[in-house]
């Protein structure tokens, strides 16, 4: 425990450096721009990086003093530099670019909304640790803007935008009805189905896939494993309470299981590392299975599910 204890703020402690640095990278990079606040910059991890939009602010520099209005983040155009895609309990880092030297700054409100939609949601949950600020993404699957107002004391105020899509599927149905098959054996038809599947959450790729073909039950065994610049930082599934990415694994499994005749049963493998370039089925140490005769008990015939708008509200044609 004391390990994992000191290897977390290691962990903090490298982001707190990262961001220091990308702040005045950020400051040189801007050099001879008019007078606005400081950039705040956006890291999930040292492979990813992002910076939240500026929007409404007060800035006083010198005896000059500069409105800007705008609309409300919610409302923003984001494009790949200001968003990210994360999982429910995922963390993301946040620090004000030191522009000209140590400016003293406090969070006078960070709200969760729903992109397109000036309505909150609720409070963004976050911490302070030093200069970073550390938000604990706490909501379930949607594409979400997170509206920060940053209070920099004599110098004015700033409000920010950031875009996270969390925990988002997204699945092109009339492709994949065109895939269905009789039988688990057909491998190019059910690894097609499962390459058109969205994966169950933020930073994780699927390499491998195992078919279970020889005796009763049939079924389909897929294999998710972490990119390279989140290994070790993607959320497992969780069964009770089902989390988003349990709850993404079983939709799944409602397609495959509606479009694969003879499947019984289909299971989702997990490692927390990226794999080394062949499949080791001993470091999928999270391993979650759905049956067809228990999914069937719950959401009745699985026939024509992949039709059932409330399973699968927004679908990609």
């Amino acid at each position: 425990m004391g390990s994992r204890k000191s290897s977390q703020k290691i962990f903090i402690g490298a982001l707190i450096l990262l961001l220091a640095g990308f702040g005045l990278y950020s400051y040189f990079n801007r050099a001879g721009e008019e007078a606005k606040p400081p950039v705040l910059n956006v890291l999930m991890n040292n492979s990813i990086r992002r910076e939240a939009v500026l929007g409404t602010y007060e800035w006083r520099s010198g005896d000059k003093i500069v409105l800007a209005d705008s609309d409300h983040p919610a409302m923003f155009e984001y494009d790949e530099t200001s968003t990210l895609e994360a999982s429910k309990g995922q963390k993301i880092y946040m620090s004000v670019a030191q522009n000209e030297g140590e400016m003293p700054h406090t969070i006078s409100s960070f709200e969760v909304y729903r992109k397109g939609s000036s309505e909150k949601v609720q409070d963004a949950s976050y911490s302070v640790n030093g200069d970073t600020i550390v938000l604990n993404i706490q909501e379930s699957s949607g594409d979400y803007v997170y509206k920060i107002l940053m209070d920099y004391g004599d110098r004015g105020e700033a409000d920010y935008g950031l875009n996270v899509l969390v925990d988002q599927q997204s699945f092109s149905m009339e492709k994949l009805k065109s895939l269905k098959t009789p039988y688990v054996g057909n491998h190019g038809k059910v690894g097609a189905i499962v390459n058109e599947l969205p994966v169950p959450g933020s930073g994780y790729v699927q390499h491998y896939l195992g078919l279970k073909t020889e005796k009763e039950p049939y079924g389909v065994i897929v294999y998710y494993e972490p990119k390279e610049e989140l290994s070790g930082n993607i959320i497992m599934p969780e069964e009770e309470p089902a989390n988003e990415i349990y709850l993404n694994m079983e939709k799944n499994a409602l397609i495959l299981l509606s479009l694969i005749d003879n499947a019984d049963e289909v299971t989702f493998k997990v490692r927390s590392t990226p794999s080394t370039g062949q499949l080791e089925d001993k470091e999928y140490k999270t391993s979650m299975t759905f049956s067809e005769t228990e999914l069937s008990e719950k959401y009745g015939s699985l026939e024509n599910i992949l039709d059932n708008k409330e399973i699968f509200p927004s679908v990609g044609e």
